[in-house]
């Protein structure tokens, strides 16, 4: 199909077009609109084409002479809304976009071009698009009538279960799309699917069953610990994750694994105006009995500066109390006990209050001024303590002092904003160590003991990672989001065109020159080593003295001349813009370096990790040790020591 898209673009300036023939013809608002041509006159750049309404009376109107080009035959499958694409005469961008808006209109969120699903966000519940119906109709097809179905995510997910089963062959399936195109929805659909086929296929053992129920209960804890409001999507994946499930040769599921990627941990200490943090933390507050939230110290959410800074407490949509109790109940399918889920409750609680923490400098007689914390905000300070059970004095110096050298060892009095920085990056430090503990507690559960029985060749795999992302501002994160999808894109590519010239030679025919947006200049930019964006950001990290504002000029030194890369206009900020696959997007400086060292400093770590509670403990302990302790000998899932940065 793709190879089809290609030619039809080559073409499109040079078609002259039939009075009465329906065309596409390109419109700043819907893309591309069906026209009937009343007039068509001249040829090459002296055509004048008059269009009008495709049925039914209305005004004609003169194409501009800079669309012409763009104008492009409309295949009549196009304007029917057909199932799959790859079926037209004339696949252009034209036909494309107007049979998905075709069939969006009617609720037909799902189409096929060949081998690739495409979906397109309702943004809304729909009736009877995943019922237990459609899951058996796709069961029940055979080899001939399961490619001929109407096009749907369990067709693919079927797809890929056969393939795993009968041809014992590793399945990935890639879910990628720009954010809030309703990845974790799909990805979610997909799993679903795939652990109701496995326990249809044979009765299966209690083992696979408590296996199969893990898998799904796995999302509304990684939604709720993961995921967030943004300006696009109310329950956006703000990390990314690979699902591997393995089965045996009869197609029960044996054992699965999750791994995650570049969870957003700045998120929970900053988010735009209008956006959240993690679920999760409006959850406690909200589901939180009265007695709860006083053995949790936590006030009125409102007051709690990581959470209402900028923020909505409450969106339209989302029931946080009930959210919470889902995630509760979720707790027990992985056999978290009351102590641990105390635990649990206690750290997020001391995330909360850590953000209330307050400082004012202080003059000091013979060094640079330190600070303090702020008299009306030591109740924070006391309930941080108190919740992860280290010393309050302990936790005060450890945020205003930071001990420099070895021998002999000179504490340096930390200036207010420094001492903020240690405050946020404490936050930071707790919040994602439990999240991979979380992950590895699900992971420990769905692969007990290593269980055998499973095969390599049957795998199934699935990537729901973040999509492209271009707010107003972007920073660190958003370039890492967009290297990803950069990668994905190139593989993507390759992928695809060579499937193409395969299917070619397959059917005996001759393969045509492939021509498609390559993206191999902005991947050379970002990942080129020594001198690639990755590369001097790492580079600048380690560097005496780094500073967002020398990395900057690293940046405009080595890539001025290159076609991917240009300084950002200084009325819009510090920073540079990338041309990505996906259009340019500006990137502000600010923060880089900092978030690339993402480092707690050594004295939090230190106190940490004399935390007389056992998670707490086990996630700063250089071995992961848990010793004694208290929080009712709670135990670390094998896997979790040290957190990354």
């Amino acid at each position: 199909p793709w190879a089809k898209l290609q030619g039809h673009r080559a073409m499109a300036h040079q078609a002259q077009f039939s009075v009465g023939a329906v065309v596409f013809v390109p419109d700043n608002e819907a893309a591309y609109l069906p026209k009937r041509v009343v007039e068509c006159k001249g040829l090459g750049a002296a055509t004048q084409l008059t269009v009008g309404p495709v049925s039914g009376n209305g005004q004609s109107e003169r194409v501009p002479k800079d669309k012409l080009s763009q104008v492009v035959d409309a295949d009549p499958l196009s304007l029917e809304g057909a199932d799959d694409m790859v079926k037209f005469t004339s696949l252009t961008e034209g036909a494309l976009l107007h049979n998905l808006r075709t069939r969006y209109n009617r609720n037909s969120i799902y189409s096929a071009a060949g081998a690739i699903l495409i979906s397109v966000n309702p943004f809304k519940p729909l009736q009877g698009v995943y019922t237990a119906e459609a899951q058996e109709r796709c069961r029940r097809a055979d080899a001939k009538s399961l490619p001929e179905l109407p096009p749907h995510v369990y067709v693919l997910s079927e797809t890929a279960f056969r393939g795993m089963l009968h041809e014992q062959k590793q399945q990935a399936i890639l879910i990628s799309g720009e954010s809030g195109a309703g990845k974790t929805e799909a990805a979610k659909a997909c799993i679903k699917y795939i652990v109701a086929r496995s326990s249809s296929a044979h009765s299966a053992p209690s083992n696979a069953q408590f296996i199969e129920t893990c898998i799904l209960e796995a999302n509304p804890i990684l939604e709720a610990f993961g995921n967030a409001k943004t300006l696009r999507n109310n329950n956006s994946s703000r990390f990314g994750k690979w699902t591997e499930i393995h089965f045996d040769a009869t197609g029960q599921i044996r054992t699965a694994k999750s791994t995650s990627y570049l969870l957003e941990k700045s998120r929970v200490v900053e988010h735009a105006k209008g956006e959240r943090s993690y679920h999760v933390l409006y959850q406690l507050c909200a589901g939180a009995t009265s007695k709860d939230k006083q053995a949790l110290k936590l006030p009125d959410s409102s007051s709690l500066r990581y959470l209402g800074a900028s923020s909505k407490l409450q969106v339209s949509g989302i029931d946080d109390k009930a959210d919470w109790a889902r995630t509760s109940s979720a707790f027990g399918v992985f056999q978290l006990g009351p102590p641990e889920v105390s635990a649990v409750q206690r750290v997020l609680a001391a995330v909360l209050n850590i953000g209330n923490v307050g400082f004012e400098a202080v003059q000091m007689a013979a060094q640079d001024d330190g600070s303090r914390v702020l008299s009306s905000t030591m109740p924070f300070v006391e309930a941080v303590a108190s919740l992860l059970e280290i010393e309050e004095e302990a936790l005060e110096r450890a945020l205003t002092v930071k001990s420099v050298g070895k021998f002999p060892v000179v504490q340096v009095p930390q200036p207010p904003d420094k001492a903020s920085v240690a405050r946020d990056a404490l936050a930071k430090a707790l919040y994602g160590s439990l999240f991979d503990w979380m992950l590895a507690r699900i992971n420990e559960k769905m692969n007990p003991g290593g269980a055998g029985g499973a095969d390599t060749r049957r795998t199934i795999g699935l990537l729901d990672i973040f999509g492209f992302e271009a707010f107003a501002r972007n920073s660190l994160e958003q370039l890492l989001i967009n290297f990803a999808n950069e990668k994905l894109q190139q593989y993507f590519n390759v992928y695809i065109f060579k499937m193409e010239e395969e299917e070619c030679r397959a059917e005996g025919v001759a393969c045509p020159q492939l021509e498609f947006a390559d993206n191999s200049q902005v991947m050379a930019l970002l990942e080129v080593k020594p001198t690639g964006l990755m590369s001097l950001i790492n580079e600048e990290v380690i560097v005496p003295n780094a500073s967002d504002a020398n990395l900057l000029s690293k940046m405009q030194e080595r890539h001025r001349a290159s076609p991917s890369f240009k300084p950002l206009p200084r009325a819009r900020g510090e920073g540079f813009v990338v041309t990505h696959y996906a259009g340019d997007v500006d990137y502000s400086i600010s923060g880089f370096v900092d978030k690339s060292k993402d480092a707690l400093p050594a004295e939090l770590s230190q106190l940490l990790a004399t935390s007389r509670m056992v998670l707490v403990r086990s996630f700063f302990s250089p071995d992961g040790d848990t010793g004694g302790g208290n929080t009712g000998g709670v135990e670390t899932p094998r896997g979790v020591g040290t957190p990354r940065g």
